[in-house]
């Protein structure tokens, strides 16, 4: 082999091993459901159940199957009325990139079930009751102590997110976290 074809077969090899350490150090993790993505810093770990982690803190982005905008609304409802008494801390709506978002933080332990305004009906008081929901308690060894839920409705669609930590001292509303809501976007169909 003459001098310039192993310097270039070098000069290859030396690319390509920087470019597999560029990509590999410097990727951002996204989560993805059926329908939506959320992106998180490069620091978060993702494991086999979906959850990505970082230090002290747990991410979980899922799909809502079988519920609607309208029980998603009725339940929300609910928390904005009767939630205090349950729990429920931080209770807003509001609007990110197209989506309408129901937001709310909590202790897990704290919450309590939460029902519906009473309504009187001819000579009885009817409402709903809905029990506490923390589907990523099931995905973590974390014992989690706060966290932050975070409803993105688009179309028919529902995803939620939830930000979850075993540390008091986490501020959920940091704007780390409020970077990872303001990423959702749709799942880009190819």
């Amino acid at each position: 082999m003459n001098k310039k074809a192993i310097i270039a077969i070098v000069a290859v090899i030396i690319v390509a091993i920087l470019g597999i350490l560029f990509f590999i150090g410097s990727g951002d993790t996204v989560l993805q459901t059926m329908d939506a993505t959320v992106t998180l810093p490069n620091n978060y770990t993702l494991d086999n159940k979906g959850v990505a982690t970082c230090g002290d803190v747990g991410v979980f982005f899922t799909s809502v199957t079988g519920g609607s905008k309208e029980l998603q609304d009725e339940l929300f409802k609910a928390i904005e009325s009767n939630g205090k008494d349950a729990g429920y801390k931080k209770v807003k709506t509001g609007k990110v990139n197209g989506y309408k978002t129901y937001q709310y933080s909590a202790n897990p332990k704290s919450l309590k079930n939460v029902s519906t305004d009473r309504v009187y009906s001819g000579n009885q008081y009817s409402w709903k009751e809905y029990a506490p929901y923390t589907p990523f308690m099931d995905m973590t060894n974390m014992k989690v102590k706060n966290f932050r839920y975070v409803a993105f409705v688009k179309d028919d669609n529902i995803d939620e997110l939830y930000i979850f930590t075993n540390n008091t001292d986490v501020d959920l509303y940091s704007p780390e976290f409020e970077n990872i809501i303001n990423s959702i976007a749709p799942l880009e169909s190819k």
